[in-house]
């Protein structure tokens, strides 16, 4: 009896484990600071010799200390977009591809930058191909 419950409990501990790292995977970012801040998602979904094709999406709020999944599940692409802001703080986070945003909640799907829209500069996240990936935003 105490080994079938020994082996009982020894399984639902592995199936708990599993079910929290399935919860971890995907790619994630952090909200390491004291601030409030805006992020926005960007994914090169383009083939190899093909014209970029970035998909943009935005505005997620983040609290300080806040994280969330922004692409959710084994990560499919190598490389990730990222660019925030702390608008009442003055401080950005971004790199050097320019990509189509707007001012509200946005999804965009083409790499063409309608004029009513914006650019910004994001940084570009090399995921080395892992499985799952954590990006801090650091004062």
């Amino acid at each position: 009896m105490r080994r079938m419950l020994l082996a009982v409990v020894t399984a639902l501990t592995g199936l708990l484990a599993a079910g929290a790292a399935e919860a971890q995977s995907g790619f994630r970012v952090c909200n390491k600071t004291s601030w409030n801040l805006e992020v926005a998602k960007g994914l090169n979904t383009s083939t190899s010799g093909q014209a970029a094709s970035i998909l943009s999406e935005g505005w997620y709020k983040f609290a300080p200390g806040e994280c969330a999944t922004m692409w959710p599940g084994k990560l499919e692409y190598r490389y990730y977009l990222i660019f925030a802001q702390a608008p009442a703080e003055n401080r950005v986070w971004k790199g050097n591809v320019s990509v189509c945003v707007a001012r509200q909640a946005f999804t965009i799907k083409s790499g063409i930058c309608d004029p009513s829209l914006n650019r910004r500069m994001f940084f570009e996240i090399d995921t080395d191909e892992s499985e799952s990936w954590t990006h801090n935003l650091n004062p």
